[in-house]
């Protein structure tokens, strides 16, 4: 009876599993397309650092001060608060973190760089409710100095023990020691001294801090700090020193083990008196220690004791027994031993990790993953993935998860989406539904990103959804207007067959593309259907309108279409048509057409080109804002109209200063009651462009620009670009709204930094844009090069190698003609300009390259400074 009901009871399991189909193997390596990405927002203003709560919202913070919280259950905004920060250098708010119990007390720890004289960072705990932030206190301060960049840290973590982690940078200029150790400790260089912080035993910076926060917003200190003695030389809240700049740490919630990533000095080589080539490190601590900064690098290659007054060297620092002998100093002169990396690597390729590729790097470290209750079963992340810690670089783009084992030895580097198109990540968390939330900081340094963004990464451990993707060939027309509706770049990555449905109106069309001509005016809604053979659906709705046709606006540059020079003239020529209103001076009047000549100076041109553009930036800048929702330009609403505004403050000589700090603060009681919203999204710069624009309605309109004639470039060198922009947006027709057409031409400096570059081999760029390392048959590629009227190249170089290098320019390609070429010998060992006549037939080129050749393979060969265009007399 016994073996019948086992046997029974095998054979049931044995029905359940073939009716529940096959199971998926958690301990194998995914496949990368298992794991989708949800974005939920773009457009962030320098994001920097996130939570996930215990209800699945997600909380996280901008650089200059704004706190978001997201409900991705809901896709909405719950609350956008902020707090006032000083956001110069790297300062502002950088780290965020919520108490362990914060479904009970609801505190929110916040470190940020406090507005007014005083420069220092504050560790302040908040209530944060559905009333946004109140109840600040005060943790702990950090001073600090303002006077110099760089290197903040910030970062925010709590074990799983109650105790909060913070990283802080060294608070030093980088720039003057030639991307070696900064330990410049003459009269009046503190700022210029990392030994005066990172290595200074009785200072809070260039460190990892562990606290026990209290509940009365005080803290006491943890056994098993580094500094335990009471040594008044010593800072008890130091758990690592001896750190540059950590921007992002993690605490493992099993094992308690801190990770961070430091991010290090620029020195492309080696130097046989200075010491050794930048690296950036991944590093653990399983106890308290000191790593090193600025007397040593990656796995403790020291720095030569450097006399900055003499320039002397007086042998090397001693990672066994470090000494800190800085006038800077104002803690202990003997430190512990240091620590080496767990993971360093160069701009060039690592010998000991080959793996992290090369180039710019801003290496962080991100969550160790466990699975856990509650997570979800069919979205959250494998248990392969158990006790792996996941590791990224900012500047490269790339994720790796890795085994830490307990000698703090990383091995098994596997690769984490390679394929995604990341935008320099700055801190992901796992939430508790085991799914990985991430914030990326988007392309362009210190402002709002249009691929900056919230998302997260969801895993699929069945048949995997299809990915729809549809082409629509026009979208806006006139009767008849014919659309191609294209979905056949639509993918399943399973392999299963795809049936498409599109519907329109009562028709159907089983096809993946269909054409189709829509003969009644109106807005229409065609519909595609698209399932896989495993029955997952997608189904989507797309809009066509018909009845009014797009205007087109065309702008007509004499001569050379990418440069200008100052001092030179630019002819133009504008024209507009549009089938329903007719074109210039026939049914489209000169007062109609939105147009203007600007420099963009610092301003964003991917915000400026392919969108409207208005008359001003600050114009702009309203348009795509919230303003236009309490003000109009005439007429009173919520607030009172621009009009208005300019009329009362445009005699005010601090009206500029007062109405840009009202529009970032926010308030009332100018215009009555109502309460003006804030926008600490906003830099001083934009606020103030928007005040201008307003205080310019008031005044008198200057004539029209002509839509033909002559435009003299300024004679500044210092502009970047001449924007030449013409909108028209159309009357509309047969019921349709107005269609607005937008065409901008930018007209770049004729002087490039060399960094410019929109694809290169074996080269790295640093801040200011210089090309400062470039080795053997290295390249540099420069896009939307026109050579019309051009008649030489100027190089500003300088010769590192000890053997003549050659540069050889050619057109279009790496194969294509050479149309110049230059020699780089023994003489040119400082910045020189080098002028290349260039041999060319037409001006119809795309592209340019810069080739590199040298005789030694390693060897960094050349800086490479700017490229100047030279026209003809």
């Amino acid at each position: 009876m016994r073996n019948l009901i086992n046997q029974l009871t095998f054979g049931f399991a044995l029905l359940l599993g073939a009716c529940s189909g096959p199971q998926y193997d958690e301990a194998s390596v995914p496949d990368e397309h298992r794991f989708t990405q949800e974005v939920f927002l773009t457009n962030l203003n320098e994001p920097v650092e996130l939570e996930v709560l215990p209800n699945g919202q997600i909380l996280f913070v901008q650089r200059k001060g704004g706190i978001k919280l997201y409900d991705p259950q809901n896709m909405r905004m719950v609350r956008t608060d902020s707090i006032a920060v000083f956001y110069g250098f790297e300062d502002g708010l950088m780290g965020m973190a919520v108490d362990p119990n914060f479904d009970q007390n609801n505190w929110l720890y916040l470190y940020y760089s406090p507005v007014g004289d005083e420069p220092k960072q504050h560790l302040s705990r908040f209530v944060y409710d559905e009333n946004g932030l109140s109840d600040e206190k005060v943790i702990l301060i950090v001073p600090t100095q303002r006077d110099e960049c760089c290197h903040t840290g910030g970062s925010i973590e709590f074990g799983s023990d109650g105790l909060l982690y913070l990283s802080t940078g060294d608070d030093t200029n980088p720039f003057k020691s030639e991307g070696f150790a900064p330990i410049d400790d003459q009269e009046g260089r503190s700022s210029f001294d990392a030994r005066r912080t990172s290595s200074n035993t009785n200072d809070l910076r260039g460190k990892i801090l562990r606290i026990k926060p209290e509940d009365d917003g005080t803290y006491s200190i943890p056994a098993g700090n580094l500094f335990e003695d009471n040594d008044p030389k010593t800072r008890p809240e130091i758990y690592v020193m001896g750190c540059r700049n950590p921007y992002r740490i993690t605490v493992d919630q099993k094992r308690g083990w801190l990770f961070w990533g430091d991010v290090g000095p620029d020195a492309g080589d080696n130097d046989s008196l200075k010491g050794p080539r930048g690296h950036d490190e991944m590093n653990v601590a399983m106890k308290p220690g000191y790593y090193g900064w600025p007397l040593f690098i990656a796995d403790n290659k020291a720095y030569g004791d450097r006399d900055f007054e003499t320039q002397r060297v007086d042998g090397y620092f001693d990672p066994k027994n470090p000494i800190n002998d800085s006038k800077y100093n104002t803690g202990i002169k003997n430190l512990p031993a240091a620590t080496p990396a767990m993971i360093f690597y160069p701009y060039s390729p690592s010998e000991e990790f080959p793996q992290l590729g090369q180039g710019g790097r801003t290496a962080m470290t991100g969550p160790v993953f466990y699975t856990a209750k509650g997570m979800d079963k069919k979205n959250g992340f494998p248990s392969y993935f158990d006790e792996r810690l996941f590791i990224y670089d900012w500047m490269r783009d790339w994720v790796y998860t890795v085994k830490v084992d307990e000698n703090g030895v990383a091995s098994d580097y596997v690769p984490f989406t390679p394929s995604a198109d990341y935008r320099n990540i700055i801190d992901m968390d796992f939430g508790n539904d085991g799914m990985l939330y991430m914030i990326e900081y988007g392309t362009a340094w210190f402002k709002q990103n249009e691929d900056a963004k919230l998302s997260r990464i969801s895993f699929d451990r069945g048949n995997r959804t299809p990915v729809m993707k549809v082409k629509l060939s026009e979208s806006v027309g006139s009767s008849p207007l014919t659309v191609t509706l294209d979905a056949s770049d639509s993918e399943d990555y399973d392999g299963d067959d795809l049936k498409y449905v599109w519907k329109i109106g009562q028709e159907e069309f089983e096809s993946a593309s269909i054409t189709y001509t829509f003969t009644e005016n109106g807005v229409h809604y065609p519909r595609l259907t698209l399932t896989d053979g495993a029955g997952h659906t997608l189904m989507e709705q797309f809009k066509i309108e018909v009845g009014n046709d797009a205007p087109v606006v065309d702008i007509n540059i004499k001569g050379n279409k990418t440069f200008y020079w100052p001092g030179r003239n630019i002819q133009y020529d504008v024209s507009i048509t549009d089938k329903q209103d007719g074109t210039l001076n026939h049914g489209i009047e000169r007062e109609e057409v939105n147009f203007d000549i600007l420099y963009m100076d610092g301003f964003d041109q991917a915000q400026v080109l392919g969108h409207q553009m208005p008359v001003t930036s600050g114009e702009y800048l309203i348009s795509k804002s919230d303003c236009m929702s309490c003000h109009k330009i005439n007429d009173k609403s919520v607030g009172p109209s621009f009009v208005e505004v300019s009329n009362r403050y445009k005699t005010d000589p601090d009206a500029i200063e007062y109405l840009s700090a009202k529009i970032i603060k926010g308030g009332s009681g100018a215009w009555g009651d109502h309460a003006m919203s804030a926008h600490p999204d906003f830099t001083q710069e934009e606020t103030q462009s928007m005040v201008e624009y307003v205080l310019s309605l008031g005044e008198e309109k200057p004539a029209l620009r002509p839509l033909k004639g002559i435009y003299t470039a300024d004679d500044k060198e210092d502009k970047k670009l001449i924007i030449i922009s013409a909108q028209y947006e159309d009357k509309g027709a047969q019921g349709m709204s107005n269609i607005s057409a937008v065409k901008s031409i930018m007209l770049k400096s004729n002087v490039l930094k060399g960094s410019e570059s929109i694809e290169n081999k074996n080269i790295e760029a640093n801040k200011n844009g210089t090309i400062n390392r470039v080795y053997h048959e290295g390249w540099l590629a420069y896009d939307n090069v026109d050579l019309t009227d051009i008649v030489s190249l100027e190089l500003r170089t300088k010769l590192l190698s000890d053997q003549p290098v050659l540069i050889t320019v050619k057109a279009n390609s790496l194969e294509g003609s050479e149309i110049g070429k230059l020699t780089l010998t023994e003489r040119d060992k400082n910045f020189t300009s080098h002028e290349i006549p260039l041999h060319i037939n037409t001006g119809a080129v795309n592209k340019i390259y810069l080739i590199i050749t040298g005789q030694t393979k390693d060897q960094n060969l050349v800086q490479i400074q700017t490229l100047k265009f030279n026209p003809h007399d």
